[in-house]
């Protein structure tokens, strides 16, 4: 799972890359900049390719470490100094957009860190911990909201999916409990490994058919305005979130696997930092 969990995660960090290039601008909610800050357009653009640089040493298992550290460090920057200040001079945001991009960067970092962790030598099973915790205890945030709004996620299911309403509840139940499984270790790789299979079918199946009818359209099947590049930017990116969030549930069953393999339990080592 660690290897398909990385080349996921990978494929998540080069297409925000991507999109930081094509629309010069930084990565669309998960980094609020203002465009007020002098040097906007440059700064965009140097952060695709930081993001592109990034991946390809996640994706070949280059420098790996360095890499995802890197990844950790850019989306804990934004949670501290943007999104976190934002609960307080937007308090609207607080009724979901704030809840969403602001865990989803958690999720990130500890998908990140658990790459970084698993790959320094000795493994920092500290990091392993932290890293954990913090993926677990995002995904009921997300599963809450499903909850809360269960119309809105009900009119994102594809038509092929019978039954709308089940679905958005179904996901919400699912992500809470996955992600209580891996705060508090309750079988947590099958919790891990069960939520990136989520993610990805939703990348697949949801996302990708979605944006392909926004950017190409239109599609009888699938009621989405063509809107071509302009527009897709926030479809384009919730694609790679979910690829992101696929990969990060994968690289952190594949921790739990390998700390599995040394018979040591999750959070246990004989050295740690």
């Amino acid at each position: 799972m660690l290897t398909l969990g990385r080349i996921a995660f990978a494929l998540a960090m080069a297409g925000f890359g991507v999109l930081s290039l094509l629309y010069v601008d930084f990565v669309h909610q998960l980094q609020p900049i203002p465009a007020w800050m002098p040097g906007y357009s440059l700064l965009a653009i140097l952060t695709g390719v930081a993001l592109i640089v990034a991946a390809t040493g996640i994706a070949l298992d280059r420098n790996a470490r360095i890499a995802a550290l890197a990844v950790a460090g850019f989306f804990s920057l934004w949670i501290v100094s943007l999104q976190v200040p934002s609960a307080f001079t937007d308090p609207a945001l607080l009724r979901s957009p704030w809840w969403i991009r602001t865990f989803e960067s958690v999720t990130l970092v500890g998908g990140a860190v658990t790459l970084a962790a698993l790959r320094s030598d000795p493994v920092r099973t500290r990091w392993l911990r932290g890293a954990r915790i913090a993926f677990g205890v995002s995904l009921p945030v997300f599963g809450v909201l499903h909850l809360i709004y269960p119309e809105s996620v009900a009119s994102l299911v594809p038509p092929w999916y019978p039954a709308p309403m089940f679905w958005a509840y179904f996901t919400g139940f699912a992500q809470i409990a996955a992600g209580l499984g891996v705060a508090v270790l309750v079988m947590p790789r099958v919790a891990a490994i069960l939520a990136g299979l989520m993610y990805g079918t939703w990348a697949l199946t949801l996302h990708i058919p979605r944006s392909w009818c926004r950017l190409q359209g239109p599609c009888g099947f699938l009621d989405a305005p063509v809107v071509g590049l302009e527009g897709s930017r926030a479809g384009l990116t919730s694609l790679f979130v979910a690829f992101a969030m696929c990969g990060s549930a994968w690289i952190v069953a594949g921790s739990l696997a390998a700390r599995a393999a040394v018979g040591a339990p999750p959070d246990a080592g004989a050295r740690t930092r």
